[in-house]
């Protein structure tokens, strides 16, 4: 070969190859790390390393840095040149909750993962199951419009209440099998025109709330995913919300399950206040699908009838989730190829991601310790906890018991007949004659 190390074709660039690939490596580090740089720390950032560049031994011609300034549009072109780097939203996240997660709770989480593996409950996609609620509303508040310059308040018209949101649970696996979703609506009665043109696809419940209970979410647990367990052993990943953790009537269908077809289901609760990071819906799946359900709401509002209500929202999401008969393909969800890449996310250490940590550490500092210990510790959720593990579920069951207790001494307690003041004894003193 002529050239062995051929060099890159173009006009050469600012800054050496390797020096671009340490900066490639440390700006992708700095966002892993959660302290992401902006276009004017970029420019910041090339400044000081084209100065530094240029103090060197080396001749300035040499390393190509005929001088030393830097601009947006010199930061557009490096991001053009690299493939793996783009200008994206930031997600912002709890400072305080990132701090908690300590390496402590970290190594703590993994062990509880690496129990689960050991015990075969990790070794194919089909047996690794999430579930994740959000909320699906019906109307935009807000938009960005064209209108007269100079207007103080530009009115807008929307169907219903600002309020009107309906609560989704999309349940699926690693290898991006999604069952029916559950559709929870506050109410008293089930609407039978809310499932029109749904073709069977949605798992219809009402509540006085609106919110998830232990008993909604048990009963689709029976009714949709335990049918579709082909595995003898399976896990499902959770968040930390009360019905999905405090749940009893879940740990006897469970156990029904393997009486019946000795069939292993554990419910796993990921760490409090990381599940934005590390449960796959809200890593890769919720953040695309709300974004696309905004423009389709925008884009139904210029279609005659198209305005989206709280009883034909169901329809709608079917069709963009399932992509049923008349879905647009703009819209699209793609929920399955979502989840796949959001059960297999993985990050590696890099020195650039050495670099990032120190930096993200001298930002943020390190967590405070709590003085004060927790007096449970079987409930604790900070490191992710098996929820059907026997001392969770015992832990569980003497809660219910000194609750039931408190409630059954309280109902006797209204219920005694009020007890009657005891009557004061009649002084019998003889009183004193007055002289006279």
């Amino acid at each position: 070969m002529e050239k062995p190390n051929p060099s890159r074709v173009g006009a050469p660039t600012k800054f050496p190859p390797w020096e671009e690939d340490r900066l490639v490596d440390f700006l992708m580090s700095c966002s892993d790390q959660r302290i992401p740089l902006n276009r004017y720390h970029c420019v910041q950032l090339f400044c000081e390393v084209a100065i530094g560049l240029g103090t060197l031994e080396q001749p300035m011609e040499i390393l190509g840095l005929k001088n030393t300034s830097v601009n947006d549009k010199y930061v557009q072109r490096f991001l053009s040149r690299h493939s793996d780097l783009s200008l994206r939203i930031t997600h912002s996240s709890n400072r305080k909750k990132d701090r908690e997660w300590t390496v402590e709770r970290f190594e703590e989480y993994i062990s509880k993962l690496q129990a689960l593996r050991v015990r075969g409950f990790l070794e194919r996609p089909v047996q690794v199951w999430n579930l994740e609620e959000t909320a699906f509303t019906t109307s935009e508040m807000y938009d960005s419009v064209i209108a007269r310059k100079g207007a103080k308040q530009i009115p807008s018209q929307f169907d219903g209440t600002e309020k009107e949101n309906v609560t989704i649970l999309p349940c699926g696996n690693a290898s991006g099998v999604q069952l029916r979703f559950m559709a929870l609506y506050a109410g008293k009665v089930h609407v039978q025109s809310r499932l029109d043109d749904t073709f069977g696809l949605c798992y219809h419940a009402v509540n006085a709330s609106g919110y998830m209970d232990q008993v909604h979410f048990a009963n689709y647990i029976k009714t949709e995913l335990i049918p579709a367990v082909t595995e003898l052993k399976n896990v499902v990943f959770v968040d930390g919300h009360f019905s999905q953790v405090n749940n009893l009537l879940l740990v006897r269908y469970c156990k029904e399950l393997y009486e019946k077809t000795a069939k292993q289901v554990e419910i796993f609760c990921l760490p409090t206040g990381q599940t934005n990071h590390l449960q796959p819906f809200d890593v890769s799946v919720s953040g695309g699908i709300k974004k696309k359900w905004r423009m389709y709401l925008r884009d139904r509002r210029l279609v005659k009838g198209g305005i989206v209500t709280k009883n034909t929202v169901l329809c709608h999401i079917v069709k963009l989730w399932y992509r049923t008969e008349g879905w647009p393909e703009k819209y699209a969800f793609n929920g399955e190829q979502c989840l796949k890449s959001g059960f297999a996310k993985q990050n590696g250490v890099t020195p650039g991601a050495e670099l990032a940590n120190s930096i993200q550490k001298d930002l943020f500092g390190e967590a405070p310790k709590k003085q004060r210990r927790e007096t449970n510790r079987q409930l604790s959720l900070s490191a992710g906890a098996l929820i059907t593990h026997p001392s969770f579920v015992e832990q569980l069951e003497k809660d219910e018991a000194a609750k039931n207790a408190k409630k059954v001494a309280a109902a006797a307690k209204r219920e005694a007949p009020p007890s009657q003041p005891a009557k004061q004894a009649k002084n019998t003193s003889v009183k004193k004659q007055r002289k006279a």
